[in-house]
């Protein structure tokens, strides 16, 4: 059976993008399957160009490849060209290249459209009337619930009119809504009124084997990196820069902690726009106790994490307690619950796996001192006392979250 995963976003590890597809081309490969991911070659998170040329394809084993096709550039996340120009290049680059790649490596049998934005299930769903393939969707943000939720827009807004138009366009037409988030079933199904055998919670998936086995190339990590950490007791954050994911609030612990004399000393890597805010942060308070880098290739991330006695994470928008109401698909969360480490989630969010599981402790969002205290009460534990968060939480992966199961269950939906 070929399989067709359209997602704009979607790169290898080598470029330090979103692995989700990566992992699952390798899964369903493994198992039979032909799997050719269709994305875009502009990564979204460095502004760059990933590969030259049009269409540009990496073969990631015999069976699964990617296919890099080029969109509309653009330097920022808010302008028209990344919210327009580029998804919808994206949709014409799909249309101009399906043919030739269905030539080269064989008609799709299925082909699933993944949103993080919803134009890629026009994309989908095109190639599939086109090529005569069943249509899957697959939801990984909710358009235009999130802007509703999140940012406070209008549901009467023109936007949230077509994009909640859109949504249901494609929820009609799909033979199986495929939802990342845990509480996506809330949205789809009980509020939109779609049935649930319609629909299957698919979460993301775990590579464990890969992540146990990168987690071994400690000493390629920068020197600079492993210079700071030394022998030290770290907390460990990765991803982006932005507000809603707490960096400054975690600034702020670390700032309390300095001045409190202790040593432990926090790691921040990813990308994003308060990153020049961080650092001015950082050097205003003179924390020498705060190291703040750049993206690194992502099969970096296990050794570093596996070196970390806690991982640190935030997922809110401040004073909106209805924010990521239905959770959200954090592919970090998976990586921090099988890294070993305490997991410490700033979330409004009751009854989050991370601390029903027992991998973690859950706290109020934006609350500097909050982080701080629970920061100090967990590098008070023993080291037996940290050590039973991380095997609760590697118990939880291993029971649920490893791309074995997970992707038995995507061939569950395949072969109906």
């Amino acid at each position: 059976m070929n399989i067709w995963i359209i997602d704009h976003y979607s790169s290898e590890p080598r470029f330090s993008g979103i692995s989700r597809q990566y992992d699952f081309a390798n899964g369903l490969s493994a198992k039979g399957y032909n799997v050719l991911v269709i994305a875009s070659s502009f990564s979204h998170f460095t502004k760059k160009y990933l590969t030259a040329g049009k269409c540009t394809v990496s073969e990631i084993n015999t069976n699964a490849h990617y296919a890099y096709v080029k969109t509309m550039a653009y330097e920022t996340n808010d302008g028209w060209r990344r919210g327009l120009g580029s998804t919808l290049s994206f949709v014409n680059a799909v249309k101009m290249h399906r043919d030739e790649l269905a030539e080269k490596y064989g008609k799709p049998d299925v082909v699933v459209g993944c949103s993080i934005h919803p134009f890629a299930w026009v994309a989908a769903y095109r190639a599939a009337k086109h090529l005569k393939a069943r249509f899957f969707v697959e939801v990984r943000d909710l358009w235009p619930a999130s802007w509703i939720d999140n940012k406070g827009l209008s549901p009467r807004h023109p936007r949230a009119l077509f994009f909640g138009w859109l949504e249901k366009w494609a929820y009609k037409r799909a033979e199986k809504i495929i939802y990342s988030m845990s509480k996506g079933d809330k949205y789809i199904c009980d509020k939109l009124g779609f049935p649930k055998e319609k629909t299957i919670w698919i979460d993301q998936p775990m590579f464990t084997e890969k992540f146990d086995e990168n987690a071994k190339r400690y000493e390629e990590l920068p020197t600079e990196l492993r210079d700071f950490i030394g022998d030290s007791f770290i907390c460990v954050f990765t991803g982006f820069y932005k507000d809603y994911e707490g960096v400054f609030d975690m600034l702020e612990a670390a700032n309390i902690l300095k001045q409190k004399g202790s040593p432990i000393k926090f790691v921040f890597l990813g990308a994003g726009d308060a990153k020049d805010g961080m650092l001015v942060y950082k050097e205003d308070k003179q924390l020498e106790n705060v190291f703040v880098g750049g993206r690194i290739s992502k099969e970096l991330i296990p050794p570093l994490l596996r070196r970390a006695q806690i991982c640190l994470v935030q997922l809110a928008i401040k004073g909106n307690r209805k924010s990521y109401q239905y959770d959200a698909s954090k592919n970090k969360i998976n990586e921090y619950m099988y890294s070993d480490s305490v997991i410490i989630y700033g979330t409004y969010q009751q009854h989050h796996n991370v601390e029903t599981s027992g991998a973690g402790i859950c706290i109020e969002p934006f609350d500097g001192q909050a982080f701080a205290d629970t920061i100090e009460k967990v590098y008070n534990m023993t080291p037996e006392e940290r050590k039973k968060y991380g095997d609760n939480a590697r118990k939880y992966i291993l029971e649920n979250n490893t791309l074995e199961k997970l992707t038995e269950k995507y061939i569950s939906i395949l072969e109906k």
